[in-house]
C-alpha cells in the first residue's frame, strides 16, 4: 500500500482499507461516514470494526467511547486507522493509542492482513516500547546457564530489571530488546494481535423502554449512538450465562478455542440489531433497511423492524417487520424467533 503524503484524504483512505479487506477474503460492509464506526469487516471468527482519519488526534472521547461499546457488544477488535498526530505521521509497524483505542497507519495494517506481519512495537508517552516474553527469557537463560546477576551485566541491566521482565513486567525499550535477543540470538518479544476481541471492556449499557413488547418478552433494549440502528436487543435470560462463559474464558487457558466457539454462538442467538417505526415515512425506513441489512450480514446477528402500524409487507426490504400486537400474543423469545425466521424466508422467496 504506497502512499502519496500530498494526496491524502479519508476518502481515499477509506477506499484503499475496503479493497485491501476484499481482497484478501474479508467481507466488509458498506461505508458509514457519519457513524461511530467506518466499516465492519469479517473472516472466518476475525470481526474488525474501523474508525479512519487522517489526523488521529480529530477522535473524540466520546466517539472513542461509543466505538467501544459497539466492538464489546458484537465481540469485535475496534482499531483506529489514520496517518498522523498534530505533529507526526505514525511510523509502519507501530501501534499507537487514543483514548485507550489501538491506532495504526494504513501500511500497518496492510502488513497485518497480507503478510500477517503483527506490529511489536507501541508508543506511549515517553517513547516506543515493546513487551518481552518473560518466560522465554527465563527459559533460555537458564538454557544458557546464567544467573539473573550474569544476564544483567551481559545486558547492562539491574538484575532487579531481568527478574521483573521474566515474571511478566515485560515493557522495555526496543534497544534493551535487541540486546537480549543478540545474548541468545532469538526473538524473545511478543506481538500485538490486533485482530484478537480478548480484552473486552465496553457493551452498550443504556437501557431504554421502547418497545415494551421486545422488553415483555425478555430482552434488554440498549440505544445505540452515532450507528446506522437504533438500538441492540439482548436476552435477558442469557447474560448470565455469557458472563460465566466470559469468567471460564479467562481462567482455563487450555479450553479458549472451544470456549470463544460456544461463547459466540450464543451471543449470536442472543442479540437482535433493532429498529423502532418512530413514525419514519417509508423512503427512510427502506434506507435503514439497507444500512441494516449491510450490518446484520458482516455481524451474522438478525435484525428486526419494530413496527406500530400495518405495511404492506411483513419485511421491509429484507429485514423482518415484527408488530407490536403481535409480540404481546408471544409467550416467549422461541416465538419471536421462530417468526423471525419465517419472515425472512419470506423476503428470499419474495427476491428469487
Amino acid at each position: 500500500m504506497t502512499t502519496d503524503n500530498s494526496k491524502i484524504t479519508r476518502e481515499n483512505i477509506l477506499h484503499d482499507v475496503k479493497i485491501l479487506l476484499s481482497t484478501y477474503g474479508f467481507k466488509t460492509s458498506d461505508i458509514y461516514d457519519r457513524s461511530c464506526f467506518d466499516i465492519l469487516s469479517r473472516k472466518d471468527d476475525i470481526l474488525i470494526i474501523l474508525k479512519i482519519l487522517v489526523n488521529i488526534d480529530s477522535l473524540t472521547a466520546t466517539q472513542a467511547e461509543e466505538l467501544s461499546k459497539i466492538a464489546g457488544t458484537f465481540l469485535a477488535s475496534p482499531i483506529i486507522i489514520g496517518y498522523k498526530s498534530k505533529h507526526n505521521y505514525l511510523e509502519e509497524d507501530v501501534v499507537y493509542e487514543r483514548h485507550e483505542l489501538p491506532v495504526i497507519s494504513p501500511q500497518t495494517l496492510c502488513n497485518i492482513i497480507v503478510n500477517n506481519i503483527h506490529p511489536e512495537v507501541f508508543a506511549k508517552r515517553g517513547g516506543y516500547y515493546v513487551k518481552i516474553n518473560g518466560n522465554l527469557l527465563k527459559e533460555l537463560r537458564e538454557q544458557n546457564h546464567l544467573s539473573l546477576k550474569e544476564l544483567a551485566d551481559i545486558s547492562h541491566v539491574s538484575r532487579e530489571t531481568i527478574y521483573k521482565y521474566e515474571q511478566g513486567n515485560s515493557q522495555t525499550y526496543p534497544e534493551t530488546a535487541i540486546m537480549l535477543e543478540k545474548v541468545f540470538n532469538s526473538p524473545i518479544t511478543m506481538s500485538i494481535n490486533l485482530l484478537e476481541a480478548d480484552n473486552i471492556k465496553n457493551t452498550l449499557d443504556k437501557r431504554i423502554s421502547e418497545p415494551k413488547e421486545l422488553i415483555n418478552l425478555g430482552y434488554d433494549i440498549k440505544s445505540s449512538n452515532k450507528t446506522p440502528f437504533d438500538a441492540i436487543s439482548e436476552r435477558q435470560n442469557e447474560t448470565q450465562e455469557i458472563i460465566k462463559l466470559k469468567e471460564k474464558l479467562e481462567n482455563k487457558i487450555d479450553e479458549v478455542e472451544k470456549l470463544k466457539n460456544e461463547l459466540n454462538k450464543k451471543i449470536n442467538n442472543n442479540i437482535l440489531i433493532t429498529n423502532l417505526e418512530r413514525n419514519r415515512n417509508e423512503k427512510t425506513l427502506n434506507k435503514i433497511a439497507n444500512r441494516t441489512e449491510d450490518i446484520a450480514n458482516i455481524t451474522d446477528h438478525d435484525a428486526i423492524f419494530v413496527l406500530e402500524h400495518e405495511k404492506d409487507k411483513d419485511y421491509i426490504k429484507k429485514i423482518p417487520a415484527i408488530y407490536t400486537w403481535e409480540l404481546k400474543d408471544m409467550d416467549n423469545i422461541e416465538d419471536l424467533i421462530k417468526l423471525i425466521k419465517e419472515r425472512k424466508e419470506e423476503a428470499k422467496t419474495e427476491e428469487s
